[in-house]
């Protein structure tokens, strides 16, 4: 009985077969002209908090993301080049204020660099607590049209959405509260 069982024990582990492996593909970075700045901005805000961005390995193009409604996209796929999609029509990048286009991009690279998913919660007054939220990247930016009493340039809050991009454990703002 002993053979039998080793052999049955050797068939076992020769049937094993290991998962192919994916090749990666090869580095590429091709970013727009009027996108790269924002990319140069994310990685020096992402040094200025000692976290190393990859400088090599990025796709970015204008067209229409797959999701429906969006302005960006973000494709992460395991072994492949990261790759960015954003949506040139006027109310997500030809008309855009350059906070906007700053949050936009940053939004996206989150995903694609940062492994960031979205993040939908809200201070207790109703502001975003966060860039990766799902529908609004004017969360830094000036208003478009003011109207009443709406807080229009809310450019000072741009460096607690840089913070809070690089660590989700940023203590809330006192405009938050």
């Amino acid at each position: 009985m002993r053979p039998t069982v080793t052999l049955l024990l050797l068939l076992a582990i020769l049937s094993c077969k290991s998962s192919p492996q994916i090749e990666p593909e090869p580095k590429q970075y091709n970013v727009p002209t009027d996108v790269e700045p924002f990319v140069q901005s994310f990685r020096e805000i992402a040094q200025q908090r000692g976290q190393t961005i990859p400088s090599d390995n990025l796709i970015i193009t204008f067209g229409e993301p797959q999701s429906q409604g969006t302005c960006g996209q973000c494709n992460r796929d395991a072994g492949k080049v990261p790759r960015i999609t954003l949506k040139v029509d006027d109310f997500c990048w030809k008309n855009a204020s350059q906070q906007e286009r700053e949050a936009l991009v940053f939004h996206e690279l989150g995903h694609c660099w940062l492994n960031r998913d979205h993040r939908n919660d809200r201070f207790p007054n109703g502001i975003y607590v966060s860039l990766m939220n799902i529908d609004n990247v004017g969360v830094y930016a000036t208003c478009r049209y003011p109207i009443g009493d709406d807080v229009c340039d809310k450019r000072p809050r741009r460096q607690y959405y840089h913070d809070e991009l690089f660590d989700p454990k940023t203590p809330a703002p006192s405009w938050g509260k």
